[in-house]
């Protein structure tokens, strides 16, 4: 593929499909006109410089004009923002219904106790939704003016270069899947929730005749020393996940940010799974109930068990997903 080919791909994946193969051949027969006969390859490049980061040039293209987060992310904004608020209100919806249903505090036949689970309902929902939507603006400002809507590197000063441009349309392998995205944020999500708001909910359930028992297995003290750095994370993993919409395929240094965050999120998994003082003394009283077992076994088992799964299996995931991602970026 030739030098002007691959800039004149640069510009046009970035537009609308059903205006691509007229502003290529527009730029295209712009670009022959700005360059003498048999051209060398050294006027082809000034020439390309001299019209720029292809990013902006498409911009320039682009006959939808909006400004409320930029020409460039504005498609993707929208996107995520309607991904992230529909998800967080399904998740607080759903948090607030579960802790009524196991508090016992549904009744049937009250229909006050039904008119304050809807507005707990609204209240939480609304309130969940317009912080998301408040997250993901303030992401995507910060990505605007971080240069990643022109696929550079954030905060990175480096001028633009024709040895940026691709060489071949992206491989399928490389293009980052939207579903595998949403997948990421809801899960994100719906843990990060959970540990924040209703942490009581992550219990084992006991059956009773009368009521069911709920016995959380955080001591919720102790977790709150952790709240930060879930929260922390939580907000890394949205801005990474922000990236993969607006970049669309594996860039080196996309996988090096999933890489780190990836890495991030297993080392505090490790930390809080083998802190001792995290977890519910209860619950592992209820445990050894149960299997007719000492307590001290109990949490010894537990904590060895733990030990081996975090260390093991999110470590390893890690590590694969790394090697997966590097992987496709030569794609």
């Amino acid at each position: 593929m030739s030098l002007i080919e691959r800039y004149i791909l640069a510009v046009t994946e970035k537009l609308p499909e059903d205006i691509r193969y007229d502003v290529a051949e527009e730029l295209r027969s712009n670009i022959e006109d700005m360059l003498p006969e048999n051209a060398a390859e050294s006027e082809i490049r000034e020439v390309l410089e001299r019209l720029g980061n292809p990013a902006k040039l498409a911009q320039e293209y682009n006959p939808t004009k909006r400004y409320l987060i930029g020409p460039a992310l504005y498609d993707s904004y929208f996107s995520v923002l309607k991904t992230v608020v529909s998800i967080v209100v399904a998740v607080v919806l759903w948090i607030t219904v579960l802790d009524w249903v196991f508090k016992g505090t549904i009744d049937f036949d009250q229909v006050e106790l039904w008119k304050k689970l809807f507005t707990d309902s609204i209240e939480a929902a609304l309130s969940g939704g317009l912080q998301a939507a408040l997250w993901v603006t303030v992401v995507f400002a910060i990505m605007e003016r971080s240069g990643v809507s022109q696929n550079e590197l954030p905060f990175a000063k480096k001028k633009w270069s024709l040895d940026e441009l691709p060489t071949a349309p992206v491989s399928k392998k490389a293009v980052i899947s939207r579903g595998e995205i949403i997948v990421a944020m809801f899960f994100t999500i719906l843990f990060t929730a959970l540990l924040y708001l209703k942490p009581q909910l992550i219990a084992v359930y006991i059956n009773d005749p009368a009521k069911t028992e709920a016995i959380p297995l955080f001591n919720t003290d102790r977790l709150h020393i952790y709240i930060p750095a879930v929260l922390l994370l939580a907000l890394v993993q949205l801005c990474v996940a922000v990236w993969k919409f607006v970049q669309r395929r594996w860039t080196v240094p996309l996988a090096v940010a999933e890489t780190v965050q990836g890495i991030a999120g297993s080392f505090l998994v490790i930390v809080m799974f083998n802190d001792r003082q995290l977890f519910n003394r209860d619950f592992f009283s209820k445990i050894a109930d149960m299997m007719k077992m000492p307590v001290s076994q109990v949490i010894h088992n537990w904590f060895w068990a733990t030990m081996i799964i975090t260390v093991v299996i999110f470590a390893g995931i890690t590590i694969w997903h790394s090697v997966s991602v590097f992987n496709k970026c030569k794609k």
